[in-house]
């Protein structure tokens, strides 16, 4: 069997596992297109804050794909054949498969605005992104960040540590508006002004300007030495739709993560994702999942049937010292239950005898147990919440239906947390 994986990022990596676990012997070829090897993309704004601390971003040991009998190919994939089951690449060579896995991951969203091809003005999405940054920077310049997003507050809080000074432009009227109420964003907007990161919600980047000027929707007009752009990522769909493969929001795939062709596979941030609560199909593009979708489809790819049965939303970050997770989605008509103390934070989101949401400020603690009822749907009277944040909510103070869920766990020698 030969193996062909369109990219080298967190999903390649799950369906070298899975194909492996499997299929000792098939050929597998992997097609590197960033030529940076596997990373982990979520650690490049630590690699900028500390570039000799996090010099290595290695998701897995150089030995990786030696041990697992993986040819790397430093190429992009730019046409699909299929019926001759024949990739072209970019470096002129064709490659033949039996099963293919589209794993292109996502690209930032760019804003259609001129002038952004200038030095000054940067993404903040791959390592040569933040590289190049490392290079440009100096302490005591100015810096704005545009997009408030994870991607966006890292990046500012990167660039703080580095000595800049830094202002945060937000469309939206609060911070993280796709992870936070405006309640919780409110705190977290607070202690991060506290510390020396300007925040403007509600308005957006209008112009950029020769000479270090921009200017925003609201008409504002700032002066910035560096100017990142963090509004967002939009999957890498265009191989793809190319080979006249289904495609929405994502690559379409179904439970076994195979497209419309037979022979082609898909995973990571370029597909979409059946939401566990909406079962609505979302671009998620999340390290877990993706990890985990990777490793379902090269088991299947190997012969196996293996059911992604999808994902829920969620977002865990360290901000400033600060710890932040949140999980779920919103629904119209929930119940909404807080608690706070000092700089901890929870607030609950409850629908039809089911947890929805939840978000979780410096309770680390409390994020797996909230993450598994989430996914389990399992049901909880609402009365219970209520109690739980009316008391401390720790792990020993979880609803019983839970508490009952894990003992029934340990009975049968497996415990889901």
């Amino acid at each position: 069997m030969r193996y062909l994986i369109v990219g080298s990022g967190i999903a390649a990596v799950g369906a070298v596992e899975g194909i492996r676990r499997f299929d000792r012997r098939g050929e597998i070829t992997v097609l590197d297109g960033e030529k940076r090897g596997v990373y982990t993309r979520p650690l490049i704004s630590y690699y900028l804050s500390d570039p000799i601390h996090y010099a290595d971003l290695s998701f897995r040991p150089d030995s990786f794909f030696r041990l697992n009998q993986v040819e790397m190919i430093k190429a992009r994939g730019i046409k699909i054949d299929r019926r001759a089951r024949i990739l072209n690449l970019d470096s002129g060579m064709q490659l033949a498969y039996d099963r293919l896995l589209l794993a292109c991951g996502a690209s930032p969203v760019q804003p259609e605005l001129s002038d952004l091809n200038q030095r000054w003005v940067s993404n903040f999405y791959t390592l040569e992104d933040v590289e190049r940054l490392d290079m440009n920077i100096r302490e005591g310049q100015e810096a704005v960040v545009t997009g408030a997003g994870l991607i966006g507050l890292k990046a500012a809080e990167a660039l703080l540590k580095r000595g800049l000074r830094v202002t945060l432009v937000e469309k939206a009227q609060h911070i993280l508006p796709q992870v936070l109420s405006p309640t919780a964003a409110a705190r977290l907007g607070v202690y991060l002004e506290k510390a020396g990161i300007k925040i403007i919600a509600g308005d957006e980047l209008a112009a950029v300007y020769p000479r270090h000027r921009i200017q925003l929707g609201s008409g504002t007009v700032l002066q910035s030495d560096q100017l990142i752009m963090a509004v967002g990522i939009r999957p890498n769909t265009e191989l793809a739709f190319s080979a006249g493969l289904k495609v929405g929001k994502g690559i379409v795939v179904d439970r076994c993560l195979r497209t419309s062709d037979e022979y082609i596979f898909a995973a990571g941030d370029v597909i979409e994702t059946p939401n566990l609560i909406t079962s609505k199909r979302e671009f998620m593009a999340l390290l877990p999942h993706a990890h985990r979708e990777g490793y379902l489809a090269g088991a299947n790819m190997s012969g196996q049937t293996l059911f992604y049965r999808g994902g829920v939303a969620m977002n865990s970050v360290k901000l400033q010292g600060w710890s932040l997770f949140a999980a779920g989605i919103p629904k119209p008509g929930a119940s909404r239950f807080y608690w706070q103390e000092d700089d901890k934070y929870l607030e609950i989101h409850h629908h039809q005898n089911c947890l929805q949401k939840f978000i979780a400020i410096n309770l680390p603690e409390a994020a797996g147990p909230l993450l598994s009822i989430i996914e389990t749907q399992l049901p909880i009277p609402e009365k219970m919440w209520q109690e739980y944040v009316e008391g401390y909510p720790t792990i020993a103070n979880l609803p019983a239906p839970y508490r009952q869920k894990i003992w029934e766990g340990e009975k049968n020698d497996g415990i889901e947390c």
